[in-house]
């Protein structure tokens, strides 16, 4: 990149110019933006390892060029006058630095307007025990969680809000609730010593970025048995599995009492997916919710969690909704193709053979499923 004087923040105005959601750093490739969920080159030169480094070392402080230096990775968010807030997760490959940088909106959107059902604002009111937010990386979870989180600040009762986060993304003001925001590696060594650093706060409600290992599910789920309501996201792609995944966390010998500490204290899985719009404007949410029950904690307790699919689609009543049902629907308001909705199904055979037109206004209409 000599003979470009780009420097990042040039580069990412023109991320967000572009509507993109990531830029990405690679040495040997030109710097790419993914936009409406794709990869696209932007018009510099080719990276190197010094070129890279070079953009990335006015936002590298001491501590993080530590970090890197010691974990060969460095997680971080950054906010760049004029353009946004943005989450940097920096690695190594092939002994040369990588970047993958992600756009934060400075806005946070009202859980109206991202699409998800009406039982999602109702979750919000819970005074204690867990809701997972879950889906694969890019899918929203962060979005969503933060949406939660401004819901209670905004309309809630008084609460102290804590979180744990790698890094920070959103920053919260002040309206009914108090927020603490901790970043690890910053401001505490690891997600379970923050949870745990947490409960002696006396918090109303725990945010916790990510569940990783056994440490924090334990924190977790202690907090959530001890009164407190805990969101937190998991990188699984529905209910059953999110589950299977928290149990199989432990071994043999702890499964049963881990199965019972969920099942009691489980309130709810958000599952999520975005999908592209046929009209190329973006990405639109398909999520499932499903409502734990006292069917469903049975079926936990039972270690029956294939089983909890067919909970889902038979609880309309409780608010559940079925990843099936919610991306039928965006088909039949025409907001994806079907090539699209039978990718991301279990049962696409229960798709129509054409959508249903639905109008609003006199015009094709539709958001998300809800």
């Amino acid at each position: 990149m000599s003979d470009n004087n780009a420097t990042l923040a040039d580069l990412l105005r023109d991320v967000a110019a572009k509507g993109g959601s990531d830029l990405h750093l690679v040495p040997g490739l030109p710097p790419m933006a993914r936009v409406g969920g794709n990869l696209r080159q932007m018009s510099q030169p080719t990276l190197d390892a010094a070129a890279i480094g070079k953009l990335l070392e006015p936002y590298m402080d001491e501590l993080r060029r530590q970090t890197y230096e010691r974990e060969m990775r460095a997680n971080f968010s950054y906010s760049i006058d004029g353009i946004g807030r943005f989450r940097f997760s920096v690695c190594q490959t092939l002994g040369m630095p990588s970047a993958a940088i992600r756009l934060t909106p400075t806005k946070i959107h009202p859980l109206s307007a991202l699409g998800l059902p009406p039982i999602v604002q109702n979750l919000v009111n819970r005074r204690a025990g867990l809701i997972f937010i879950t889906g694969a990386t890019g899918n929203g979870k962060s979005t969503t969680m933060a949406a939660m989180l401004e819901h209670i600040n905004n309309n809630g009762e008084p609460s102290k809000i804590m979180t744990v986060e790698d890094p920070i993304e959103f920053l919260f003001k002040p309206v009914r609730s108090v927020f603490v925001q901790r970043e690890v590696g910053v401001d505490t060594p690891s997600f379970d010593m923050g949870i745990v650093d947490a409960l002696r706060q006396d918090p109303d409600i725990l945010c916790v970025g990510e569940m990783r290992g056994t440490a924090s599910i334990n924190a977790a789920l202690l907090a959530a048995e001890t009164g407190h309501l805990v969101l937190t996201t998991l990188h699984t792609r529905d209910a059953s599995k999110t589950a299977q995944r928290i149990v199989a966390a432990f071994s043999q010998v702890d499964q049963d009492g881990i199965r019972e500490q969920l099942a009691s204290t489980l309130e709810a899985v958000i599952s999520q997916r975005l999908l592209p719009r046929t009209d190329g404007r973006g990405l639109v949410l398909a999520c499932e919710v499903m409502v734990a029950t006292p069917a469903v904690r049975q079926l936990i307790r039972e270690n029956k969690f294939e089983a909890i699919n067919d909970a889902i689609q038979s609880g309309l009543k409780d608010g559940m909704l079925s990843l099936d049902a919610s991306i039928k629907s965006l088909y039949q308001k025409q907001l994806i193709s079907r090539a699209t909705a039978a990718a991301n199904m279990r049962h696409p055979e229960m798709l129509p053979a054409a959508p249903t037109q639905v109008f609003a206004g006199g015009k094709p209409g539709g958001g998300a499923a809800g």
